[in-house]
């Protein structure tokens, strides 16, 4: 029993559930109606078509969705964070299998992708608005909230670099050449916590320390002990928090967070 708990920690859903619920929730199903309100047969269709063994499911499902009027915007931020947290708990209660949720949680990743390509800071107007770098460190897989996250942070004219599993030279080296307001980090296991603090430590002196780095996810001490373990501004999973740590204060964020 303590390998399967161990094994389902590391696994493709680890993190995902608790990252899209803790962190993305607060940014999101606040917003208009196509927003605000998820459809359950909808949702329900949504997650047998991505975690089908049939290549073709999502594809056939796609004009559903079209009828529906759902926004790329709602599947973004509604729909696929929930049916992310939804598989966690399948996959938890052993009601889904590890192929099904891989394939779902791969699924929405490329959509993700593919309904990302039209958001980001310029399109939006806000080319001189705040600039981020989200960071997943070497060795975690859970890719699929820091992009719904980053996906939102675009549409709000925020400025987002993604790096994953960056080394240490090629980090330093990446932000001495750019200008960021701030870093987020997504830290899934303990076990990578030293690894987060050769990051935090990067970022540090790449910006002769004057970075702001918040680190957040499912890492389970407390955030005393994790900012002590990694040398984080701070630890939290509220995104609103960070940025104001950071001193970027996003209209439509405080909005949210205030509503």
């Amino acid at each position: 029993m303590q390998l399967r708990s161990a094994h389902r920690d590391e696994g493709p859903m680890g993190g995902v559930s608790q990252f899209a619920a803790e962190v993305v929730a607060r940014l999101v199903l606040r917003g208009g109606s196509d927003e605000a309100g998820l459809r359950e047969v909808l949702l329900q269709r949504f997650i047998a078509a991505i975690s089908s063994s049939d290549t073709g499911a999502f594809e056939a499902f796609k004009p559903e969705l079209k009828r529906a009027r759902i926004s790329a915007t709602a599947l973004a931020d509604c729909y696929i964070p929930e049916a992310a947290r939804r598989m966690g708990e399948a996959w938890e209660n052993d009601s889904l299998s590890f192929a099904a949720v891989t394939m779902g949680v791969a699924r929405m990743q490329a959509i993700l992708r593919e309904i990302g390509t039209a958001w980001s800071a310029d399109a939006m107007g806000q080319v001189a608005g705040p600039t981020l770098l989200v960071i997943l460190p070497p060795g975690e897989q859970h890719t699929l909230g820091a992009l719904v996250l980053v996906g939102r942070l675009r549409r709000m004219g925020v400025s987002v670099s993604m790096r994953i599993a960056p080394s240490a030279a090629d980090l330093h080296r990446y932000v001495a050449e750019r200008g960021f307001d701030g870093a987020l980090i997504s830290v899934a296991s303990n076990d990578r916590l030293e690894t987060c603090r050769t990051l935090v430590k990067t970022l540090k002196e790449a910006s002769d320390g004057k970075m702001k780095v918040a680190v957040g996810g499912c890492i389970r001490d407390s955030a005393e002990d994790v900012m002590q373990a990694t040398g984080a501004d701070l630890v939290t999973n509220d995104i609103v928090r960070a940025l104001a740590m950071m001193d970027l204060f996003v209209g439509e964020m405080l909005e949210l967070e205030l509503s």
